[in-house]
């Protein structure tokens, strides 16, 4: 056959000869002529029958097949490689490298309808829907478990230490000491499809976690912010997050609260050293002045606080401090003792009246007197005051009666030291037990009318050794 350039020029050679033939044959000379242009004849007319076949047999384009599949029919003019080579060009921009073709690509010369043939941008979008591309990545494993692919060990370090930074202290807060993972993290190589890849950005954000679904929890008799977060592997503090609505530490039986937070992948343990100047409380020294009341107090020498350097060492899981141990600490200034004198002078009735050593437990009119009235004798005085009113303590001392007292009705006594003992009477309240310490104006208890009374009135009595005295030389 000839070649494909001159196939034209030899089809109109025959052509012409198969015009001028008759005119030839009847001018031939002799059966020998005759023979040759006939067998010249029969030559050129197998040419146009060949010519026939090739138009209509012969290939006209280029069948592309993916495993053994035939995918698209193109223009033998069209450069396959190249359309291939232009996909993993823009498969490998950005977080992919290394891409290859994992499918078997073949081409074939077939002859088709010329309306099957596609063009070559229409068969680029076909190969990128069909091929099967890997590319070599990187895997961020924890705890041997696949989480995370990026494109290569560059990425998951820069990734894995972005995710580390935001976990360490404010700048100035103290020298890091120590930042590890507590899970076991490791990078390893491999092939993935590029739609796997992951972005820095998309990678971080998946360590970081996103929000779980939240579930409610019904707060039942015993709980506790501690113990709940326990038992759902929470910090309290993801619980007040996710209840902004709690106040302090008090929950209710029946109480319905919302356990949910962000879980990162990871957890940073931070150890750092945190140096901080705290102020050293004085202490309060007390010294006894026998030129004082008893009760009375006076402070010889104000108190004044010192101050130390102290160096902690402080840990942190995920920001939030888990442990701090002082392990350092420099005296700056001493402190300075607060001195108080109090006074042990007792001044008996028998001295006089109206000694000041006792205060006035209620202030109100005294409605009846110490002494006899008629074949009576009143133990004490009766001060006027409405229920309710507060009743302070006369003299520093200690509870040693607090209860209901036959006619006295609820009482409170207080001994005072030195054979001294105030009695309260007829009240309607407490405000101290027995045992218990007081200063002088404390409020021990209230004004009422309990017990062997007429109205709402104090009976206050002073007992000097078990004697009764007249409380108006006290006070």
């Amino acid at each position: 056959m000839p070649p494909p350039g001159r196939l034209l020029d030899v089809i109109a050679g025959a052509g012409r000869f198969f015009k001028e033939w008759p005119a030839r044959w009847q001018a031939a000379d002799g059966s020998k002529k005759k023979q040759t242009l006939l067998l010249t004849g029969i030559l050129a007319a197998g040419l146009l029958l060949l010519t026939g076949w090739y138009r209509l047999a012969a290939p006209n384009a280029l069948a592309v097949i993916v495993n053994d599949r035939q995918v698209a029919v193109v223009d033998r003019g069209v450069d396959v490689s190249r359309i291939i080579q232009d996909i993993l060009q823009d498969k490998g921009n950005g977080n992919r490298q290394g891409i290859q073709v994992v499918d078997q690509v073949d081409y074939r010369c077939v002859h088709v309808d010329p309306r099957e043939i596609i063009d070559a941008q229409q068969l680029q979008a076909i190969l990128q829907g069909s091929l099967r591309l890997l590319a070599a990545v990187t895997v961020i494993s924890i705890d041997g478990q696949t989480e995370i692919i990026v494109r290569d060990d560059t990425t998951a370090a820069a990734v894995l230490e972005r995710f580390k930074q935001a976990y360490l202290p404010p700048p100035g807060s103290g020298e890091v000491q120590e930042v590890n993972f507590l899970q076991r993290v490791t990078l390893d190589q491999r092939q993935a499809q590029p739609e796997e890849i992951m972005s820095p950005e998309a990678a971080l954000a998946r360590l970081q976690g996103t929000a779980a679904a939240g579930q409610e929890y019904i707060v039942e008799e015993g709980d506790s912010l501690w113990t709940i977060a326990r038992q759902h592997d929470l910090l309290v503090d993801d619980i007040k997050a996710a209840n902004p609505e709690l106040q302090g530490e008090r929950l209710d039986i029946g109480q319905r609260l919302l356990l949910t937070t962000e879980k990162p992948l990871l957890q940073v343990m931070v150890v750092y050293n945190q140096q901080t100047k705290e102020a050293v409380p004085y202490e309060t020294q007390v010294e006894t002045n026998a030129g004082l009341l008893r009760g009375q107090e006076r402070v010889k020498q104000e108190g004044v606080d010192g101050e130390r350097l102290v160096t902690y060492q402080v840990t942190t899981r995920n920001g939030v401090e888990v442990a701090k141990k002082e392990f350092a600490a420099q005296t700056l200034k001493e402190p300075v003792p607060k001195v108080v004198e109090r006074g042990s002078r007792v001044v008996l009735a028998s001295r006089g009246g109206g000694s000041g050593q006792l205060a006035w437990p209620v202030r109100g009119p005294i409605t009846s007197p110490y002494g006899y009235r008629g074949r009576e004798f009143h133990s004490g005085i009766d001060i006027a005051g409405p229920i309710g009113r507060a009743i302070g303590a006369a003299e520093a001392g200690s509870v040693i009666f607090v209860g209901y007292n036959g006619g006295y009705g609820r009482m409170v006594a207080i001994d005072h030291g030195d054979g001294v003992v105030t009695r309260y009477a007829h009240l309607s309240g407490y405000n101290v037990k027995t045992g218990q310490k007081v200063e002088r104006g404390d409020v021990i208890g209230f004004v009422g009318n309990s017990g062997r009374t007429t109205g709402p009135h104090l009976h206050f009595e002073v007992l000097v050794n078990g004697s009764f005295r007249n409380p108006l030389g006290f006070l």
